[in-house]
């Protein structure tokens, strides 16, 4: 079984760990030292028969680890999930999707957001081109594959209602990573068309999309720019408020059509502006409809199922135990050395 991290980065704070372990010790130890410079350690026994250092330690190093395990949630682990296989051959292409899940995604300048404009235009896609083999990859200041390239359409429409800036908590948009990311997932066939279809605003873009879009022309990989959103804009919703900038003014995300008009020339393509869900779909579907088809057969492969709920409930439940383990002794424990000798 596999287990990726889908926010990686989250796992340093894991680093924290061992200097407050070393704390913990530390403070225990400086109170041992201070309780014998006044008294002896019989009369402490008779001075707080119910104190337990011991206790103390466990309770820091339970409290530790559920706080370790509620962080490797917050990476977001998943494991791989296996799509079944047969043998029906078809002729389609190759496509990769990459969807932008950056938070500018959100704005409502085309309804009823982005985002969902987004979802809906990558479901009609599938739905449109039943034949083809499709992957998907959601990207905003990294790119992560959700989907490695499959003939099996209804489990990419599973993960394509999945889609949502909350996936990824860096922000940015990064289009060389999503395209570089891409090009990796294709076969080696040289027979039949392979195209990356790029769902995106334009904002905030990396400097060398333009570059990573011509690398993927010169492997006879075409690149295709949805460009999400309007040219006037709007604001980007947070919570029951809108995204403000440091001088506390609402900040307003405009599609980038010249960025996405780049990119697209130079991977070999066409731009495509979203104003219209159904007009886009048929430009699409036209500009792939050019490539060469191939037999395709229908492989096993593999997605991702998120499993970071397991990990919260355990640190859920190691931090209430935590809390119910008194720092006083308890005479039965005592007297069965549960906890080992507790002074």
């Amino acid at each position: 079984m596999k287990i990726e991290f889908q926010s990686p980065e989250a796992l340093y704070l894991l680093l924290l760990a061992l200097p407050l372990l070393l704390l913990s010790l530390g403070a225990l130890w400086q109170g041992r030292r201070l309780m014998k410079q006044y008294a002896t350690r019989n009369l402490w026994q008779i001075l707080t028969p119910e104190y337990s250092g011991r206790k103390h330690l466990w309770r820091d190093l339970i409290l530790l680890l559920g706080m370790g395990l509620l962080v490797v949630a917050l990476a977001r682990p998943r494991i791989a999930s296996s799509i079944n296989s047969s043998e029906e051959d078809r002729l389609g292409i190759e496509t990769m999707i990459c969807v932008d899940v950056s938070n500018s995604m959100l704005s409502r300048d085309l309804s009823p957001s982005r985002i969902d404009f987004a979802r809906q235009s990558v479901s009609k896609l599938l739905e449109r081109r039943p034949n083809d083999k499709s992957g998907l990859i959601v990207f905003a200041a990294k790119a992560y594959v959700q989907l490695p390239i499959t003939t099996d359409l209804k489990t990419a429409q599973q993960y394509v209602a999945d889609i949502h800036p909350r996936m990824l908590s860096a922000q940015g948009t990064a289009i060389a990573e999503a395209i570089r990311l891409a090009k990796q997932s294709f076969s080696e066939r040289r027979d039949i068309g392979k195209a990356i279809v790029i769902l995106t605003d334009g904002e905030s873009h990396d400097s060398d999309a333009v570059e990573a879009a011509q690398e993927a022309a010169d492997l006879g990989i075409r690149i295709y720019v949805m460009g999400i959103g309007s040219t006037d804009g709007g604001p980007i919703p947070m919570g029951s408020s809108y995204l403000k900038d440091e001088e506390g003014e609402t900040v307003i995300t405009r599609l980038n059509s010249e960025m996405c008009r780049s990119v697209a020339s130079a991977g070999s393509g066409a731009f495509i502006h979203a104003s219209s869900l159904e007009e886009a779909q048929e430009a699409l579907s036209a500009e792939l409809d050019k490539l060469p088809k191939a037999a395709l057969e229908q492989v096993q492969g593999s997605g991702y199922i998120e499993k970071y709920e397991l990990w919260v409930w355990v640190a859920l439940m190691l931090l209430l135990a935590e809390q119910l383990i008194s720092r006083r002794k308890n005479r039965f424990l005592s007297k069965h050395n549960i906890f080992g000798n507790e002074r």
